[in-house]
């Protein structure tokens, strides 16, 4: 009996993590992870009422040993808010993961949150090349429009000025920044919303190629233009690299299917030179001497070498602070962190952080390839979400993408994702 209650409970629990998918990278970051908090409230009420204990797989305990890790060098920190902060952080958008594992049970619900996903890459790609052309048409008009959200976080900016001193000193930025040149879309700078348009484009080519029906091809199609357009209006050189290098992991589909994406791959990046030639103008910049943002993060990852280098096994503390403020006291770089996720983690949490944050991958990895191995569908939809992560942990290579509450949220929405769809079909294959 306690059974058929908690599967109807979470039977009408099940259009939440499509919903989450879909709107949490269309809303503004100061809204979208309460998407995932009212989930995981409800999914943790329903197992309470029903004395069912929680499972996390081994892909969740990889991350709660990581969480577990920065709890303890959070005694090191010279900054307790930010510490407090960064923990916080994590927490809130572990609960994505656990929500997502609790709520995805059927094939049905695989295919709702791919396609969910297939509609946000479309929706964010499409505002975000908007956002160019508006910006050539009237540079005045889209500063309001640019992050999208920007004539709202006017009035946010105005709320961050009556907090307490105490915090206000811990934040790296008080204002949201302006990226007249470079499109947003619906995040609060281009590097976030070129990572999470490379995490969604792989579930708009799954879309695109799983569908017989004209509708359906001709939606998966467009969103997945649409994300790379976005990408490219972004201006963010690291991410054209990674999209690339995504790109080739979903030709892992195999047959016929990576002829066809192989086609529209040519077909949409000849489309993007022709309308926003821009784009290998800013890509040939990475070859100049004289490239700011090239030469002011060999001078960061050389501070941070130093910073490693001084603290190697215990780190200087969990939060961002504490590396802001060494760049900006010691090394007179201003910047908020290591703009690298591995070496943020060190020289945060000391040797350990970085390797129990690859531990996470390599666990993924292993679920990945088990799961590929169970049938040719299993295989694609485990292409697919081998590129999503891929593209998250290549992002951040050369951004910090734990500082952005939108980029972990849907790494943490993915992972819960894939270990959902690794416990559904191992199920069924025993």
């Amino acid at each position: 009996m306690t059974a058929t209650l908690t599967k109807n409970k979470t039977d009408k629990l099940s259009m939440l993590a499509p919903v989450t998918f879909l709107f949490a990278g269309l809303m503004p970051e100061y809204v979208a992870p309460f998407f995932t908090v009212i989930g995981f409230i409800l999914v943790l009420k329903n197992r309470i009422q029903n004395k069912i204990k929680p499972k996390f797989g081994d892909l969740g305990i990889s991350i709660i040993i990581y969480m577990a890790w920065m709890l303890v060098t959070s005694l090191n920190t010279s900054s307790v808010i930010s510490s407090l902060a960064s923990i916080g952080l994590w927490s809130l958008m572990f609960a994505g993961y656990y929500f997502f594992t609790e709520i995805i049970k059927t094939q049905e619900d695989i295919d709702k949150l791919f396609y969910c996903g297939t509609l946000c890459a479309g929706i964010a790609g499409a505002i975000g090349m908007g956002q160019m052309v508006l910006y050539h048409l009237s540079p005045e008009i889209s500063r309001y429009f640019n992050p999208f959200w920007r004539f709202i976080d006017f009035g946010v900016e105005k709320l961050v000025f009556l907090l307490p001193d105490f915090i206000k000193s811990n934040m790296a930025s008080k204002t949201f920044h302006s990226f007249l040149t470079r499109a947003c879309g619906t995040y609060s700078n281009p590097l976030f919303f070129s990572t999470v348009q490379i995490m969604l484009f792989p579930f708009a080519a799954h879309t695109f190629l799983k569908y017989d029906d004209l509708k359906n091809k001709i939606i998966g199609l467009s969103c997945f233009m649409l994300s790379l357009g976005g990408v490219a209006c972004s201006y963010s050189r690291g991410p054209y690299v990674y999209a690339c290098i995504i790109f080739a992991i979903l030709l892992l589909y195999g047959g016929k299917k990576t002829k066809t994406l192989l086609g529209v791959g040519c077909v949409t990046a000849g489309g993007i030179l022709i309308v926003f030639n821009g784009t290998v103008k800013r890509l040939l910049t990475l070859m100049s001497s004289k490239d700011i943002s090239v030469n002011t993060r060999k001078l960061l990852w050389d501070a941070v070498g130093d910073m490693i280098a001084d603290k190697p096994i215990i780190g200087y503390g969990t939060g961002f602070d504490n590396v802001r403020q060494m760049l900006h006291n010691t090394y007179n770089i201003k910047q908020p962190h290591a703009h690298n996720i591995f070496l943020e983690a060190w020289v945060e949490h000391g040797i350990i952080g970085p390797l129990l944050l690859a531990a996470i991958f390599v666990v993924f990895i292993i679920n990945i390839i088990k799961l590929v191995k169970c049938g040719r569908e299993q295989r694609e939809i485990g292409v697919t979400m081998l590129a999503s992560v891929s593209g998250f942990f290549l992002c951040g290579m050369t951004d910090c993408l734990f500082y952005g509450l939108k980029p972990l949220q849907y790494f943490m929405m993915v992972l819960g994702l894939s270990q959902a769809v690794f416990a559904i079909y191992l199920k069924k294959k025993n």
